[in-house]
């Protein structure tokens, strides 16, 4: 390689750096999106691994914001999609628990009402 060329290549590698550095956004969506997951997680009041799940969405949605604030978006977008991603697991965690919760406590009703049956049929 010439000079020159070393030359056209710096200055084009630098040029491409930089605007794919200057071009980059803040990732407001990305953001956005995982602050609602984690709100929406919370309306369900997670306990136990949903909780620590939760934890972990709130923690990374810092970090998102961290890297927001220093203008280092891509690690800011990744945070808040990892953010989001977490947030949604801990929601989902927590509505089967509940799920659970409640199949537990209709088949509770339904061994009551099979105890009931069985007294009422034996007189």
């Amino acid at each position: 390689m010439t000079l020159s060329t070393l030359k056209i290549h710096t200055v084009f590698l630098f040029l491409l750096v930089s605007t794919s550095v200057l071009s980059a956004e803040p990732p407001t969506a990305e953001l956005s999106a995982a602050q609602t997951a984690v709100m929406q997680a919370e309306r369900l009041s997670p306990r136990g691994t949903s909780a620590q799940t939760l934890q972990a969405a709130k923690s990374q949605l810092a970090e998102a914001q961290a890297f927001a604030d220093k203008r280092k978006y891509r690690e800011a977008a990744n945070a808040a999609n990892r953010a989001q991603a977490s947030a949604e697991l801990a929601k989902a965690q927590a509505e089967l628990a509940k799920a659970r919760m409640e199949v537990d406590e209709k088949s509770a009703r339904n061994a009551d009402l099979r105890r009931q049956l069985l007294i009422n049929t034996e007189r």
